[in-house]
């Protein structure tokens, strides 16, 4: 673990000790790139090549991994899902809805598909793939980017058990990126990369104006590894180190009644109403946060929090299959690796078998003055020879040549039976491969398949695994950005769609609230059950038109339209409600539904028709209480001036009485 604690950012020795502990992990990465040369054609060695020179075979091409991959990787693309948000809580399935066409968008826009199918081929050839989530930096992009990310660039903590990596202190993914584009993309640390690419020879740092490049220059020095690590010089790039880490700080989170928790936010009124109110409690707790920094070499280039709304890592592994001791990754291609060279070294066997000759000669057999032993062994070798015997050998049969055609046989076999293994220590079968089997029904084509789905259940299980992670991810930043600004999201319904809003102020008994509050939001990302293929869907709409053709008359007027929703006519939705009205299908529901709306019609005017007394009630209630305490001011105004009058009488009267009492004296 990381020695020194960090607190705000990481420090130049925490980050050599990150460096240190990568160089030390398993050499998994040549095995991987290898697996993928396979996959790509490049088998032969060296060595294999010196062996078909040597035997007079042309270069052979006997990829039999591809197309084995291939089948595996169309298996995914046969079975893709969509996303869909979900949530628990039933007043909540609007949100969710709403948040389910807007993801449904993202992924199309952020070709989410396409880069997750990249990732699919990358854990199921070298044994893992990695996705990048983010925001586009462009602005005249679309907001989200979903990238795939080659294996060699990321490099993460060994010690990591979570498959998701929850649990890893770090990640660093390795860019190299012109010196130029480097400079531009961090402007306040220009003038760094430009000296440390020059080799600080255009600066004197030790002249006293800039002490920051003097310490640069030093912790360069200091480097325990050199700048052809992290400079190229012959193509003018440099090597950008983006590390993710995490630390841990003190705070606080408000248990739940439901026994959930959530961390305090203290600029949130919700959570200080919920302590005010006592209704939730509150802990002291040690909280994860998240770090991004950008390194060149051993010069820190930037370091912030984390931009994202989590905790997560913006890089979601895809794995394979993971060794037990060595935790590796590793896909299908390992195992193929051993049958794929031993049909190389066979079918040269079987070259070399059909080339070969045995040739039996006695020593006067051969007419030596017409033709050598070595001519005649090169001839016979060709396809068209010619061998002058001896007339005066003493044996007739002294010259004899045979050829092992049975060995040929053989070896054939066996070169056969080892593509067979091919396919099947990748769990593929040749029904699957769409090939001829031994299986002569149609349940026992299918039972292949499924046990070949079976096989792959793994890599498959950690696949979704991974997908709805991305998912999950994509959803966090749609909700960040709908956070505080009304919103309306379109939700398409068959042939119609409805209009979702979100963080709208809506006036109501009580007084205000925000419907559809995305920040109270209580939702979570899970993966259609149906595939969203075109395959699948005729797949579907042949086992419904069967259904459809065994019912009974009456109920074919109910199904006949669900299964036109199935195929991929044009406005098949405008047609199947078209369908359903001519048969009187949905008459109910289209009542119910003009219903529905019109007492919502209702209830809006009502609200604004009781908005609108109620505004009218509070200024004829300010008005009264104005008059009251107008007409108070006056009533207290004349009991003032009488009080005023009954003293100046006072006055009066004693002011007399003094007067008579001087005149008495």
């Amino acid at each position: 673990m990381i020695e020194q604690k960090i607190t705000s950012d990481i420090s130049v020795e925490a980050y050599d000790k990150i460096c240190r502990d990568i160089r030390q992990q398993p050499k998994w990465r040549l095995d991987s790139d290898t697996d993928c040369d396979y996959y790509d054609g490049a088998q032969i060695t060296t060595e294999v090549v010196q062996r078909l020179k040597e035997a007079g075979i042309p270069p052979q091409d006997s990829n039999l991994i591809k197309p084995t991959i291939n089948a595996v990787l169309g298996l995914e693309a046969r079975s893709r899902t969509d996303y869909k948000v979900t949530s628990d809580d039933e007043s909540q399935a609007e949100i969710a809805e709403g948040l389910s066409a807007r993801i449904k968008e993202a992924e199309t826009e952020s070709r989410a598909d396409r880069a997750m199918s990249d990732a699919y081929s990358s854990m199921i050839r070298a044994g893992i793939g990695w996705i990048e989530v983010s925001r586009e930096f462009d602005p005249l992009k679309y907001p989200y980017r979903v990238r795939e990310v080659h294996r060699n660039e990321i490099y993460w903590d060994w010690t990591a058990k979570e498959p998701d990596l929850s649990d890893a202190r770090y990640l660093r993914r390795d860019k190299w990126v012109d010196c130029l584009q480097a400079s531009l993309m961090l402007p306040d640390q220009a003038e760094l990369i430009q000296n440390s690419w020059c080799g600080w020879n255009n600066l004197d740092v030790y002249d006293g104006t800039d002490t920051g490049m003097a310490r640069a220059y030093e912790i360069e020095r200091a480097w325990g590894q050199g700048q052809q690590d992290y400079l190229n010089r012959s193509s003018g790039m440099v090597r950008l180190s983006e590390l993710w880490y995490r630390h841990f700080e003190e705070g606080y989170v408000l248990a739940l009644p439901d026994g959930k928790a959530i961390e305090y936010r203290e600029e949130n009124p919700y959570h200080q109403m919920a302590v005010v109110q006592g209704r939730v409690q509150v802990q002291k707790s040690l909280l994860a946060r998240t770090r991004v920094s950008i390194w060149l070499g051993p010069h820190k280039l930037m370091d912030v929090p984390s931009p994202l709304p989590n905790t997560d890592f913006p890089y979601v592994p895809f794995w394979c299959f993971r060794k037990d001791r060595s935790r590796a990754p590793y896909g299908l291609i390992r195992d193929m690796r051993g049958p794929q060279d031993q049909i190389i070294d066979l079918d040269i066997l079987l070259y070399e078998v059909l080339n070969s000759v045995k040739v039996e000669v006695d020593n006067d057999a051969l007419d030596l003055s017409q033709n050598s032993y070595h001519e005649v062994a090169q001839n016979i070798s060709s396809l068209r020879s010619m061998t002058v015997l001896n007339a005066q050998r003493r044996n007739t049969a002294g010259f004899k040549v045979t050829r092992e055609h049975q060995l040929a046989a053989q070896v054939f076999q066996l070169m056969q039976e080892r593509k067979r293994r091919i396919e099947e220590v990748g769990g593929i079968y040749r029904a699957m491969l769409g090939a001829d089997t031994t299986a002569t029904s149609g349940v026992a084509i299918n039972s292949l398949v499924e046990q070949g789905s079976t096989v792959l259940a793994e890599p498959n299980d950690n696949f979704r695994y991974a997908r709805r992670i991305v998912g999950q991810q994509l959803l966090a930043l749609i909700k960040q950005d709908m956070l505080g600004s009304a919103t309306a999201v379109a939700v398409k319904r068959g042939a119609g769609q409805k209009t979702v809003y979100f963080n709208r102020s809506v006036i109501t008994d009580t007084g205000p609230v925000v419907e559809n509050d995305i920040a109270t939001a209580q939702v979570k990302v899970v993966l259609e059950d149906i595939p969203a293929t075109p395959s699948f869907r005729a797949q579907q709409l042949r086992s419904f038109s069967q259904i459809v053709q065994s019912a009974p008359p009456a109920y074919q007027a109910v199904l006949y339209p669900a299964m036109l929703e199935l195929s991929d006519v044009p406005n098949r939705h405008e047609l199947a409600d078209q369908l359903r009205k001519v048969g009187g299908v949905d008459a109910a529901d289209q009542r119910t539904q003009l219903m529905r709306e019109q007492f919502q019609a209702a209830m809006q005017q009502q609200q604004l028709a009781m908005a609108g007394l109620r505004e009218q009630l509070i200024k004829a209630q300010q008005a009264l209480t104005d008059k009251s305490r107008e007409l108070d001011l006056k009533e207290r105004n004349l009991d003032i001036e009488e009080e005023k009058f009954e003293v100046d009488a006072r006055l009066k009267i004693e002011e007399l009485q003094l007067k008579h009492t001087d005149s008495a004296f």
